[in-house]
């Protein structure tokens, strides 16, 4: 290959020239501005840089006559015997010759040693014709250079349209067999007992997402299958039977006895100050355990007032700190108590910014619990991005709110099947220290099917 670069005023100069002098298979690598010329970095000239290139398989050679070759030229000196120009400079004169054949030389018998007579001086002409190391210009090889580059990127360039093509050809196989295994689901659907396209309906209408209504119609379809019984009643209680056998393991314990610190984090609104006085109430109530409480919760205008509020009802200690270091002190002053309880403050945990620095109010150990605090009335979207920062951090534990406040309740469903959280209470109204219990997988079950009767 061939590579030219010219330096021209515009693009289209440097088309004639190149046509001109690489032929019409010749295509252009690449131009760009140049500025030459100038004095002290101004006044400089715009130019314009174009390379071009060419197969030199692909040149012609071009009929032209042939030069005649120049054959180098012999001059020779006359010998002595011949009669020498008077002004040859080359040849000795008569008083030299003269001088030669006389003494000391006649004494001792020798002839003197004349310069050869019959020397011949040959002087070659150089062939201008004839290449030579030194003549090759040092743009040769920059060319070759070039021209290597340009067979690299060529080649670089072929496989990645290969590579592309085979990307192309997988994403086009994935689609088929995604298209394939609809039309099957489609087919299995069709095939299914009306009952159980109804409870799948129920599921679907409840938020629970799509491929967990999948595997619910499946599995209810298969336990139908074994029964023979494709009823009503059959089918809503395999159904119970499927939900219940996925969150047999998601009931918690509630606050266990060895637990001495329980953090609650949470966004904005979710209502975990009041759910903190609940817990509270219930366990110094009921529990007759002695417990104190820590906010940290210094954003929100009257926080620290409300939970005062409660805690002066309860008469119980409050602690209010503003850094991670004040917290040893809070923990030192209620290190007699069976139980404190700590409120964070709500932030928008979709940064995980504010996520980290939440955790660094926790401390970790034993005897320490951290609960993620969710309301049932925030978009299911919202729920899994919040959940899925503190899963990160270790948390397992859930407690949901504001049951009273919806009448959808497939969030719980998807929640626990994608993170394998542990519920042990809900809430559903304001009320202190009453509206919370533990959560019921079989209550759940009832709200998301309702009642067959009503059907």
């Amino acid at each position: 290959m061939k590579v030219k670069r010219y330096i021209v005023d515009d693009v289209s100069e440097a088309v004639n020239m190149i046509r001109n002098e690489l032929g019409s298979d010749a295509f252009i690598l690449n131009t760009k501005e140049i500025r030459i010329g100038g004095f002290l970095g101004m006044f400089r000239k715009k130019r314009v840089e174009v390379t071009a290139a060419v197969d030199e398989a692909a040149i012609k050679p071009s009929k032209r006559p042939m030069l005649p070759v120049r054959q180098p030229e012999r001059k020779s000196v006359p010998t002595l015997t011949e009669e020498p120009s008077a002004s040859s400079p080359l040849l000795p004169s008569n008083a030299i010759r003269e001088r030669y054949s006389q003494a000391p030389f006649a004494d001792s018998g020798r002839k003197p040693s004349l310069p050869s007579t019959d020397l011949q001086m040959d002087v070659d002409v150089a062939d201008p014709l004839k290449p030579s190391s030194e003549s090759i210009p040092f743009y040769d090889k920059q060319s070759a250079t070039l021209a290597a580059v340009v067979q690299t990127i060529e080649e670089a360039r072929d496989k990645k349209q290969q590579s592309d093509e085979s990307s192309e050809l997988l994403q086009e196989l994935r689609t088929m067999k995604e298209m394939m295994a609809k039309m099957a689901r489609q087919q299995t659907y069709r095939s299914m007992p009306e009952s159980v396209m109804k409870w799948s309906k129920r599921l679907a209408e409840q938020g629970v997402e799509p491929s967990y209504v999948e595997q619910f119609a499946e599995a209810v379809n298969q336990r139908l299958q074994e029964q023979g019984d494709e009823g009503i009643a059959s089918s809503y209680e395999a159904s119970q039977e499927v939900l219940l056998s996925w969150l047999q393991h998601v009931k918690g314990n509630g606050v266990d006895s060895t637990t001495r610190i329980i953090h609650f984090v949470g966004p904005t609104g979710v209502g975990k100050t009041t759910t903190i006085a609940k817990l509270a109430a219930e366990q110094s109530l009921n529990h007759r355990r002695s417990v104190g409480l820590i906010t940290a919760d210094t954003y929100r205008i009257a926080a620290v007032d409300q939970l005062r509020t409660y805690a002066d009802i309860l008469n119980i200690p409050l602690e209010v700190v503003f850094s991670p270091s004040e917290l040893v002190r809070a923990y030192k002053k209620l290190s007699d108590l069976d139980l404190i309880f700590m409120d964070t403050a709500g932030r928008n945990y979709r940064n995980e910014l504010f996520v980290s620095e939440v955790n660094s109010l926790l401390s970790p150990g034993e005897q320490t619990e951290t609960i993620l605090v969710l309301s049932m009335t925030h978009k299911i979207s919202d729920m899994k991005m919040v959940a899925s920062q503190f899963v990160k951090y270790g948390v397992n534990q859930l407690l949901l709110t504001k049951f009273d406040e919806t009448d959808s309740f497939g969030a719980v469903i998807n929640l626990v099947k994608e993170f394998d959280f542990r519920i042990s209470y809900i809430t559903f109204g304001q009320a202190v220290p009453d509206d919370i219990r533990p959560f019921d997988p079989k209550e759940l079950v009832k709200r998301l099917l309702g009642d067959p009767a009503d059907d």
